[in-house]
């Protein structure tokens, strides 16, 4: 059973007009988004992640690479948790999302960690929380619910509790 969740949002990307944002593979991390990896990796040193699923965009592979530097974790890469695509609805990222959580569950899993984008991890709140949470106190640059390289945990308190809190944002 899953007990934790640790949602990574990618680091800040490379400024490129000339290349799409939401289709693979989308812009390389800057430089400052490298920094804000090591940040997160040094933050998530210590909490006990079994997993790492990746979205396959470079800004998402990139980051998990500084993190895995610092974190020695199987990793899997999924288009489950992969940038909202153009004319994708919310609902079928959310549904992505779901198939994820679920396959996870299934497992001898107990804390992972997704690097992913900012529509997946809105996904990922609103499902795990029965969209109960209030994320109008999150709203990060492109209306994002995390900064960039900013991480939500997600505890499994008992059956029918959860707690969710921005536990991380990068300086």
């Amino acid at each position: 059973m899953i007990t934790d969740i640790y949602l990574v949002r990618h680091g800040q990307p490379q400024q490129n007009s000339s290349i799409s944002y939401n289709t693979p593979p989308g812009p390389d991390l800057s430089e400052h988004g490298r920094n804000e990896a090591r940040q997160a990796a040094a933050f998530l040193a210590d909490k006990g992640i079994e997993h790492l699923f990746v979205s396959p965009f470079a800004r998402t592979t990139q980051t998990a690479e500084v993190i895995l530097e610092t974190l020695d974790l199987p990793v899997t890469f999924t288009n489950l948790i992969q940038e909202h695509g153009p004319g994708e609805s919310f609902e079928r990222v959310r549904e992505r999302v779901r198939e994820l959580i679920g396959g996870a569950e299934d497992s001898p899993l107990t804390r992972i960690a997704l690097v992913t984008h900012g529509s997946p991890i809105r996904a990922t709140l609103m499902e795990l929380s029965k969209d109960k949470i209030d994320l109008s106190k999150h709203v990060y640059s492109g209306g994002n619910p995390a900064p960039t390289c900013g991480v939500w945990h997600i505890q499994h308190l008992d059956d029918h509790t959860r707690r969710f809190e921005l536990v991380f944002k990068p300086v």
